[in-house]
C-alpha cells in the first residue's frame, strides 16, 4: 500500500479520538461514572432528588464529595448506606441547606432496605435522630399490616444517644422496643 492510499483510507473514515460534535467533552467521565458508580447515584438521588437542587444540574460535585468520603470511610452499599449519607450530608459544606425532609427521606430509605433484607427474628426496625424527635418504623412484609398504627409506634422512645440510632422490634406491640444502637 502507497503513502496516498494510506492517507487516502484514513482520511476518509472518522477518526476514534475525536467526539461527535453533541458529545460532551467530558463524556468519559459519565461513563466511568455509569459504569462503577451508578448504583451508589441512584442509591443518594433517587431517595432524596432535592439533593440535585444543592449541586445543579446532575449533582456530580456533591456526589464525588460524597465517594470520595464514603471510599475513605469503606462504606458498604447495604441499609445503613442512606444514615451515613445523612451524616455526611450534615458536616458537609451542604448542611445549611439540608432540612428535617431529606434526613427523613433517607431514614426512611434506610429503614425500607432494612425490612426487606433483614434476616432476623425482628419484625420491625426504628430509626432515630438527634435532630428530630420523630422516628422512623418500618415493618418486614411478613407483618400483617392495616391503615392504622401499631402499638409499637405509639410508643414513646427515649431520646438517641448518637446522631444516629436503631433497634430491632421485636413485636408490633408497645412493648417490642428494646434499647437504641449505634449505627455503624
Amino acid at each position: 500500500m502507497t503513502v496516498m492510499e494510506r492517507f487516502t483510507r484514513t482520511e476518509n473514515r472518522a477518526s476514534p479520538w475525536l467526539p461527535f460534535p453533541d458529545y460532551p467533552s467530558n463524556a468519559r467521565n459519565f461513563v466511568h461514572l455509569d459504569a462503577k458508580l451508578l448504583p451508589y447515584w441512584h442509591a443518594l438521588f433517587d431517595v432524596c432528588p432535592r439533593l440535585l437542587k444543592l449541586d445543579p444540574p446532575d449533582g456530580l460535585t456533591l456526589f464525588r464529595d460524597f465517594m470520595t468520603w464514603a471510599y475513605r470511610c469503606q462504606l458498604a452499599l447495604d441499609w445503613t448506606f442512606h444514615l451515613s449519607a445523612c451524616r455526611w450530608l450534615l458536616t458537609s459544606r451542604y448542611r445549611e441547606q439540608i432540612d428535617a425532609e431529606d434526613i427523613e427521606a433517607m431514614m426512611l430509605a434506610a429503614a425500607a432496605r432494612w425490612a426487606g433484607t433483614d434476616d432476623s427474628a425482628a419484625l420491625g426496625i426504628v430509626l432515630g435522630w438527634q435532630g428530630s424527635a420523630d422516628r422512623v418504623f418500618d415493618w418486614k412484609p411478613r407483618v400483617q399490616r392495616s391503615a392504622r398504627i401499631l402499638p409499637a409506634e405509639l410508643e414513646e422512645l427515649p431520646p438517641t444517644p448518637w446522631d444516629f440510632a436503631w433497634s430491632p422490634l421485636s413485636s408490633t406491640a408497645g412493648n417490642g422496643f428494646r434499647r437504641w444502637l449505634r449505627v455503624p
